[in-house]
């Protein structure tokens, strides 16, 4: 099989112990540079997590491995685009969780409260990442501001389901994360339609 990264283009066999080393190698052309890992292209299939699974369970038919990479601003501004697709599914997601949790919490409402607890969680992270690398964001401190929001909104709701509190619930999701989701996504678009983002 061929792995390629950037210029370099590594032949091996197709076996574990010979796709180990060239990836050794690849590790140390990534730790000398300032690209990193976005995601593996093999045979034309874009993997972007798992990829020894994905590389063992298909090793025999293996022909090429192309690495992709990026630059740490590029990953970021990757995530930051994710995100805002997120909050824009979120939104009406939420509210259609808080309409069920009026109607009698059903199994349902709550794995789609986990989901919300979850995607919280990656716009709390993506935004840790952008608070590290203020100076690449005109908008960073507003950025900053939605995020200490949300993370007080996560307490308020640990608080609401400790208390088994539906209503509170409820209101931190209409009246606190909704007004959030849409300053943070209203602070995306401004910054792609400026064009200082990336």
């Amino acid at each position: 099989m061929q792995i390629k990264i950037l210029d370099k283009v590594f032949e091996c066999d197709n076996q574990v112990t010979a796709v180990e080393g060239v990836f050794e190698q690849i590790n140390q052309i990534l730790a000398n540079s300032d690209q990193h890992l976005s995601c593996l292209e093999i045979d034309g299939v874009k993997v972007y997590h798992d990829y020894d699974q994905y590389i063992v369970a298909n090793l025999e038919d293996i022909k090429t491995i192309i690495v992709r990479i990026k630059t740490l601003k590029e990953l970021i501004d990757d995530a930051i685009i994710s995100m805002q697709d997120y909050l824009v599914r979120a939104v009406p997601e939420i509210e259609a969780t808080v309409d069920e949790f009026y109607q009698g919490a059903s199994q349902h409402t709550w794995s789609n409260f986990s989901q919300l607890l979850d995607g919280l969680q990656f716009i709390v992270d993506t935004l840790n990442v952008v608070s590290k690398h203020q100076d690449w964001y005109y908008n960073a401190e507003q950025l900053i501001l939605v995020k200490q929001n949300l993370l007080r909104q996560i307490v308020m709701l640990q608080e609401a389901m400790e208390s088994q509190d539906r209503v509170w619930l409820n209101d931190v999701l209409l009246y606190e994360i909704i007004p959030s989701f849409q300053a943070l996504n209203k602070e995306i678009e401004g910054s792609f339609e400026t064009g200082q983002v990336h």
